[in-house]
C-alpha cells in the first residue's frame, strides 16, 4: 500500500527523466488525472489523511510537472452511477449534497501558499515565500490509512522574524475543518436529512486561524495523527 501511495511521484519523476532523455526536452509534463488510490476506498479519499497526503505530494512533486490535475472535483459523476451513500471513497473533493470533504479544507489551506518555495531540510514541511514578503508554511503529521498514528511535534523556526511578529494558524484534522465525526455521530445515515446536510456543512467549515505571538522566530505545534497546519508568519502591525 505505502508503494502504491507514493506512485504519483515515483510517475511525475520517471515521466521527467524520459523526457529529458527524448529529442523535445522542453516539453512540458501535464499530470492531468492523480489521487492518493485506483479504487472507492473511503479510509482514504474520504478520509483526512488526504490532507497529508495532498501536501507531501505537492512537495515532492513541484518542479516536476507543469500542472497537476486532481481527479476530480465532485464524488458524483457518471462513471460511478447513482451516489447511495455520501461517503463511498469516491475520488471527488466535494461528497453529494455538496459536502466538502478533507480532501477539499485541504486545497483551500494549501492554497494559502507562496509563490516562491524556499528549500528546507524536511519531508514534512513545504515552506514558500508570498509576493509580498509573507513567509507560509504547510506541515503534516501523515500516517497511512489503518494505522494508529499518534500526534507529532513540528518545531519551526524562521529565520528574520523579529520581535513582535505573531503567526496565524490554519488547522485541519479530526477537529478542525472534518464533517466526519459529525457523520459519524448520526449515525452515518444513507441518505442524510436536509437538517442533517446542513450540519455536516457546519462541521465541514474550516475555522478562523489560531494567533500565537512568535518570539525569536521559533513555533511549536502539535499535530494529531493524520492532522495538517497552513502557518503564516507576520511581522508586526500586518
Amino acid at each position: 500500500r505505502l508503494a502504491r501511495l507514493k506512485l504519483v511521484c515515483v510517475r511525475a519523476t520517471r515521466c521527467t527523466k524520459e523526457l529529458t532523455d527524448s529529442p523535445c526536452p522542453n516539453l512540458p509534463i501535464f499530470y492531468t488525472e492523480y489521487n492518493a488510490t485506483f479504487r472507492n476506498d473511503p479510509q482514504i479519499t474520504d478520509s483526512l489523511f488526504m490532507g497529508p497526503w495532498l501536501a507531501d505530494t505537492i512537495r515532492q512533486c513541484d518542479g516536476l510537472t507543469a500542472a497537476m490535475s486532481y481527479w476530480t472535483f465532485s464524488d458524483v459523476f457518471e462513471e460511478q452511477g447513482v451516489v447511495k451513500t455520501p461517503f463511498y471513497g469516491g475520488f471527488g473533493l466535494i461528497a453529494a449534497d455538496n459536502l466538502p470533504k478533507p480532501a477539499f479544507n485541504a486545497f483551500k489551506l494549501l492554497h494559502r501558499l507562496g509563490t516562491r518555495r524556499i528549500p528546507v531540510d524536511s519531508d514534512t514541511v513545504l515552506a514558500t515565500r508570498r509576493a509580498d514578503g509573507t513567509v507560509v508554511v504547510a506541515t503534516w503529521n501523515l500516517d497511512l490509512p489503518g494505522e494508529a498514528g499518534g500526534p507529532k511535534q513540528r518545531d519551526l523556526e524562521i529565520a528574520g522574524v523579529g520581535a513582535g511578529s505573531h503567526a496565524f494558524v490554519y488547522r485541519l484534522d479530526a477537529q478542525h475543518g472534518s464533517l466526519l465525526d459529525a457523520y459519524r455521530e448520526m449515525g452515518s445515515p444513507q441518505y442524510p436529512t436536509r437538517e442533517q446536510v446542513k450540519v455536516l456543512r457546519g462541521a465541514a467549515k474550516l475555522p478562523a486561524p489560531e494567533v500565537f505571538a512568535v518570539a525569536g522566530g521559533e513555533l511549536r505545534l502539535t499535530l494529531p495523527a493524520d492532522g495538517m497546519a497552513v502557518v503564516e508568519f507576520h511581522a508586526p502591525g500586518r
